[in-house]
């Protein structure tokens, strides 16, 4: 017999300390309205990566929304992107509320969660094309460019982050330190990586990104929206960049010298 899980049980999942750490946009409206959404999937026996696939449709949809030259058809787009979100908190709900922890839960998570910075980011480029009042005819197709350069700036900077953990994973299993894999903790206030998570969550698409896109929209902005987040996106990839360039070259002499302390054999 499919277990029922009540509302209660839903909103109870949710621990003071993750709330807290999400951003204002967040606790003040998105994780309230995905109690009900998570009530009405976890019943209907959607799991927490059916939920990550359904919001990577939803936010390549959006963006295609986004991308037409109509303010209804924008204004789906609008409210898909933010719906988007809603199924980004949902598919956690489902997963502390069940007790599951996946091994490919992260995977299924991270690929929807790159939706935004890739497809949205580009759409708004597109939107800003077919909407602005400040960029003469002749030079509007520079703002898709523009949407293009952060997107590609915010993936580069993810795979940059991305391949730095791999291969420092992959160097402390060589090196027999396994219990020794953790980055930088997000908990210290003093770390980059605590700082960044802060900008990101209150500036990013969890946080002040979501309800600018309406105003974007009625204000006829996007333009200004799509510039402002590029800019943040590639002053955010050449940080990372020279930051992991930086621990990378530091570690990789540490980690030779070990590899001569122990005799390893690579």
């Amino acid at each position: 017999m499919k277990q029922h899980y009540s509302y209660q049980e839903i909103k109870a999942s949710l621990t003071k300390k993750k709330n807290s750490r999400s951003s204002l946009w967040v606790q003040l409206w998105v994780r309230k309205a995905s109690f009900p959404v998570t009530y009405l999937f976890i019943n209907s026996g959607w799991t927490a990566n059916m939920v990550s696939v359904l919001s990577w449709i939803v936010i390549a949809f959006a963006a295609v929304c986004l991308s037409i030259n109509s303010f209804g058809w924008m204004l789906a787009g609008v409210i898909l992107t933010n719906f988007w979100l809603v199924l980004d908190c949902v598919d956690g709900n489902i997963a502390r509320v069940k007790k599951v922890k996946t091994f490919m839960g992260d995977f299924f998570d991270a690929v929807a969660g790159y939706g935004p910075f890739s497809f949205t980011t580009i759409a708004m480029g597109i939107a800003a094309y077919h909407t602005t009042f400040l960029v003469s005819e002749q030079y509007r197709h520079i703002l898709i460019i523009v949407g293009g350069v952060g997107a590609m700036c915010n993936l580069y900077m993810r795979l940059v982050h991305q391949k730095y953990q791999n291969c420092y994973f992959a160097g402390q299993k060589i090196l027999g330190e396994l219990d020794d894999i953790t980055l930088k903790d997000t908990e210290d206030k003093k770390s980059f990586a605590y700082i960044r998570e802060q900008i990101d969550k209150n500036f990013g698409v969890a946080g002040l990104f979501m309800p600018w896109l309406f105003v974007a929209l009625f204000t006829k902005t996007f333009d200004i929206m799509v510039c402002c987040y590029t800019a943040y996106y590639i002053l955010s990839f050449f940080a990372i960049s020279v930051l992991y360039c930086r621990n990378a070259s530091r570690y990789e002499v540490q980690a030779q010298e070990k590899v001569k302390s122990k005799n390893i054999k690579m």
